[in-house]
């Protein structure tokens, strides 16, 4: 996926190509953000956006009880036209997912190049809608090697149900997401406001459920055109930014002891471990939705209010990990570096390199040059040369944290001239396999303190 953009933020223009591992880096007020929650929202909400016509087959659906749908037709020779209108939708909504006026984004441009393969026809799908009481509604099944879906209802009483604009929300989705699944992954995101969803998590609760108390007896007093749910998504959305908001709605709804492991949590246990030795301990979520911080070695039971802020930072990222995380999803993190000591940097740079060989793919925006140059270290490795065999074995490196330099893009934003004025654009870097990734950014920073330092040790001499 390539997405280019003019006018966003205060980028006047840009170009990113995702790879496994992307990363974002440049000054403060330099798009950065704007960038990231484009990203993110996208990822979000392209499917909720994306429409098909499917007028003609919901008809005969509903009188035949069964459809034929050829998918390619359909969806990927209409790709072209079905893409600029997902474009053109989003940019609608931009505004309101950022929680901003909708003239900051009148002269924004958004343009996004994805290259839909042949792999969706090789599989067998079969997908299926059920009641509430667990009656079969709808049956979608794909043949492997095949380009046609058919849709069944699963009874003549059950036809009744397809006149609900739900049935066909649930065929388009299933047909878009047949074609798409490679493409588009799972994303979850931690935004650099994670810390105080965490901590806070609680007393916004209070304040939704107030204001949902309010409108419901509103409603029950009769006032039968308000929709509670609805009213309170909207006054919500226009006090955070959607990255944030699903932040707090995520860290309000932790799952418990009780539920199912993600695929990452069940195949790959020693990456909890590993995260486990990042925070210094780890996380329990009672029945009652109560959260406690164990640290490691210890039976202390610790409330969120009493732990570091480090912890706090970390939480909602391993909760993801051990209950949603699967190959091919995407975690956006904003800022890893936060709290953390540079030691703990080192070690997260070398966990998201973990993640990214077991096939998920990390977007990272980053001020650490701690964490930066260990990804250098990590690329430089995967060069396996001779003498590297006695680095990795004194610094306990081992070969799943390696990164090959064709899976790491970074971007920085920065300055460009022209004639009129200075304008930010975004600059892509290619990593090197022998020095890694070249940030000028940091560097300049580093020259400049050592310089000033020495200047101060020995000017005097």
């Amino acid at each position: 996926m390539k997405l280019s953009f003019e006018n966003l933020g205060a980028i006047a223009k840009g170009e990113m190509e995702l790879a496994d591992l992307t990363i974002v880096c440049g000054q403060n007020n330099t798009g950065k953000t704007y960038v990231t929650y484009a990203l993110y929202c996208l990822l979000k909400s392209w499917i909720s956006l994306t429409r098909i016509d499917l007028s003609e087959e919901m008809k005969e659906l509903t009188s035949e009880g069964v459809v034929k749908i050829d998918i390619e037709a359909k969806i990927v020779n209409a790709w072209p036209k079905i893409s600029k209108a997902v474009i053109d939708n989003f940019l609608d909504a931009f505004p309101a997912m950022m929680a901003s006026r909708s003239e900051l984004f009148e002269n924004t441009k958004l343009h996004w190049d994805i290259f839909i393969g042949d792999e969706w026809k090789k599989r067998a799908i079969k997908n299926e809608l059920r009641s509430p009481q667990g009656s079969l509604l709808i049956a979608i099944t794909k043949p492997a090697d095949s380009v046609f879906a058919e849709i069944a209802a699963a009874s003549p009483q059950s036809r009744g149900f397809l006149q609900g604009y739900s049935i066909s929300e649930f065929i388009e989705e299933a047909l878009i997401r047949i074609v798409l699944t490679d493409v588009m992954p799972d994303v979850f995101m931690a935004s650099t406001e994670r810390t105080g969803a965490t901590i806070f998590r609680k007393d916004l609760n209070l304040a939704k459920n107030s204001v949902v108390d309010l409108l419901a007896q509103l409603h029950k007093d009769g006032t039968s055109d308000i929709n509670p749910g609805k009213v309170f998504a909207t006054l919500y959305q226009r006090n955070y930014a959607r990255p944030v908001d699903d932040n707090v709605r995520f860290a309000n709804n932790l799952p418990g002891t009780d539920s199912e492991l993600s695929e990452i949590a069940r195949t790959k246990p020693e990456l909890l471990d590993q995260f486990g030795e990042i925070v210094g301990g780890s996380y329990v979520t009672t029945k009652d939705g109560v959260t406690f911080f164990q640290p490691a070695g210890t039976k202390l039971k610790l409330g969120l209010g009493e732990t570091s802020s480090a912890v706090r930072s970390l939480l909602i990222i391993w909760y993801w990990l051990k209950y949603q995380a699967k190959s091919g999803s995407m975690l956006m993190i904003d800022e890893p570096e936060l709290n953390l000591h540079p030691d703990n940097q080192r070690r997260f740079a070398r966990f998201l390199a973990q993640l990214v060989n077991t096939g998920i793919r990390v977007f990272i925006t980053t001020h650490s040059d701690t964490i930066v140059r260990e990804f250098n270290t990590l690329i430089m490795l995967s060069r396996n040369l001779s003498h590297y065999a006695q680095v990795k074995q004194q610094y306990h490196y081992s070969e799943n944290e390696h990164l090959k330099p064709s899976s790491v893009l970074l971007y920085i934003t920065g300055k460009e001239s022209n004639r009129k004025r200075a304008l930010i654009a975004l600059h892509k870097v290619i990593p090197d396999p022998k020095i890694g990734i070249d940030v000028e950014t940091f560097d300049q920073t580093i020259i400049d303190m050592s310089s000033m330092q020495d200047e101060l040790r020995y000017g005097g001499e």
